[in-house]
């Protein structure tokens, strides 16, 4: 019987502010379409057992992170999945140049914003100027 690894990697629900918190652990990295799909069934399993179907903010960390490019299009099909059904949007900070370079092309590939900042304070106060409406889904600060 073949055996699928399940990703570990860290996701933290602040009820308070209708966020989940994902991280990852020193060299994380999903290389297969199995890993992809592992690590986002992963992330709507936490959400539909913590977030009880309330559609909620992502921040991600992409410190650590790396993904296979070549499977950036299957990927984009996973994200795709959580902002259909979990996500308000997802704000992601961090990460090196190359999976930066992903994100961004996932984005365009599914024609939503990357949110994409260089630290988690300047995601959180994306957070904070959405849902205070000062900043719309789409939009860039100022």
């Amino acid at each position: 019987m073949e055996q699928t690894s399940r990703a570990v990697f860290s996701q933290r629900y602040s009820a308070a502010d209708g966020i989940v918190f994902v991280s990852y652990p020193p060299g994380f990295h999903v290389a297969t379409r199995q890993e992809i799909t592992d690590m986002f069934d992963q992330v709507v399993e936490f959400w539909q057992s913590r977030c009880r179907g309330r559609k909620v903010y992502y921040v991600v960390d992409y410190t650590n992170f790396t993904t296979n490019l070549a499977e950036n299009d299957f990927y984009a099909t996973q994200v795709k999945r959580v902002i259909e059904h979990c996500a308000i949007t997802i704000v992601r900070f961090g990460g090196d140049p190359l999976t930066r370079t992903g994100s961004r092309l996932r984005g365009m590939k599914l024609h939503v914003p990357t949110n994409l900042y260089a630290t988690q304070d300047e995601a959180l106060s994306v957070v904070q100027a959405l849902r205070e409406g000062r900043l719309t889904v789409g939009s860039q600060p100022s």
